[in-house]
């Protein structure tokens, strides 16, 4: 058992005001208390669940804003509204082509996807039934309500918002944007051949790396994944694994009784993720618009994130009986839906108007953007049909 104290980075990052310094401290003190009861050391998935959603202290679970440019990071959805119209254009198609039904959003961040698909949908005269909102935090929860009883309040009697997955089965489509690379994962490593995992730990009360002997469940899955990927991993090669994606999976399949499921995030296929020269994983923490790589800095008040391995995604569905039915890159996946169409509508707009939303388009299309590390994954129970988003280039065969 070796360990290892990461450098610490908080010196670097803002410095959170009082009350925010308070949430991270109890919630720092709750974890030292888990740590303690279960003899030294917890798995980094426990860790990372607890500071993303420990109720009233995490970091999804409290107040603090996450969103825009006054919070920690921006999404798609913020940068342009060009990115939901071009994702209601999806829903829109299998809408259609189920003779109506329901969205269900996970995590619907500060509203505006929800705002701007439902109000592209309606343009298209293809409603859902009731779009509903999977949200766990309460924060957020009265801030997307806000929002949308302000600007959409003619079509709020459709929103439903869920603490869980609905109690009924239902025909539609799923959304979960950027909500994969939040998911717990475990951290290994490999030392002379053998698979250690990286646990939490304390020293001088202080959060370390503490590596233990990987069980013997976790052992199974590294070594399978050892034997897909195109060499084996170097001497002292660090990453994480989800081992719950399946899990996870089935409780959305429960749930869709026909329809699609859409996933967007950034990630790689197995054989990139894994590659021997990503020798420290991908796991990536955002505070106030800092990236960096120390997850024990101010526990609760910032985002922690690992890559999606697309790869693993699409062989959970495949095991549950979901048929992946489409695999592209962000870039490909909009202009699939209709983003040229878009641009050429707003051409006649005055030039101030163009380079703004010129900027936008290069933010959520550009290869060195999001428009090639962010993916998009489709997979389908009971439904047959090509979907627009992956009509210019299907990449399926890099999974």
């Amino acid at each position: 058992m070796t360990q290892s104290k990461p450098l610490s980075t908080e010196s670097a990052l803002p410095v959170p005001e009082r009350d925010a310094l308070l949430q991270s401290e109890k919630l720092t003190a709750h974890i030292k208390n888990l740590i303690h009861e279960q003899g030294g050391s917890i798995g980094f998935d426990q860790y990372m669940s607890t500071v993303l959603y420990e109720p009233g202290l995490g970091y999804y679970s409290a107040g603090s804003r996450k969103f825009g440019a006054e919070g920690d990071f921006v999404t798609a959805p913020e940068i342009s509204p060009l990115f939901s119209q071009c994702l209601a254009f999806q829903c829109a198609q299998i809408l259609d082509y189920l003779d109506s039904g329901s969205i269900l959003e996970l995590g619907a961040g500060t509203g505006v996807m929800a705002r701007d698909l439902l109000l592209e949908l309606e343009k298209l005269d293809l409603l859902p039934e009731t779009y509903f909102i999977l949200e766990v935090s309460a924060d957020l929860k009265q801030r997307q309500q806000a929002l949308l009883n302000e600007s959409i309040p003619h079509l709020i009697e459709r929103v439903t918002w869920l603490d869980s997955l609905p109690e009924n089965a239902f025909n539609g489509v799923i959304l979960a944007n950027e909500i994969l690379d939040a998911l717990a994962v475990k951290r290994f490593k490999k030392i002379k051949g053998e698979f250690k995992e990286l646990k939490v730990g304390l020293c001088d009360d202080d959060f370390i790396w503490f590596e233990d002997d990987a069980d013997a469940e976790l052992k199974k899955i590294l070594t399978r994944l050892e034997a897909q990927i195109s060499e084996p991993f170097p001497e002292d090669y660090i990453s994480e694994i989800n081992t719950n994606t399946q899990k996870w999976l089935s409780g959305l399949n429960s749930v869709l009784q026909r329809g699609v499921m859409l996933f967007i995030d950034y990630g790689y296929s197995v054989q990139e993720y894994y590659h021997p020269s990503r020798i420290d994983g991908s796991l990536l923490c955002h505070y106030r618009h800092r990236v960096h790589s120390d997850p024990f800095s101010y526990p609760g008040l910032q985002d922690i994130t690992a890559s999606v391995d697309f790869t693993s995604v699409a062989e959970a569905g495949d095991s549950l009986g979901l048929h992946v039915s489409g695999y592209t890159n962000q870039a490909y996946f909009l202009f699939g839906c209709g983003l040229e169409k878009l641009l050429s509508d707003i051409a006649l707009l005055d030039v101030k108007s163009n380079i703004k939303i010129t900027q936008q388009v290069k933010k959520l299309t550009l290869p060195e953007e999001m428009g090639e590390r962010f993916k998009v994954i489709a997979m389908n129970k009971e439904f047959d049909t090509g979907l627009i988003g992956f009509s210019i280039m299907d990449q399926r065969v890099r999974l």
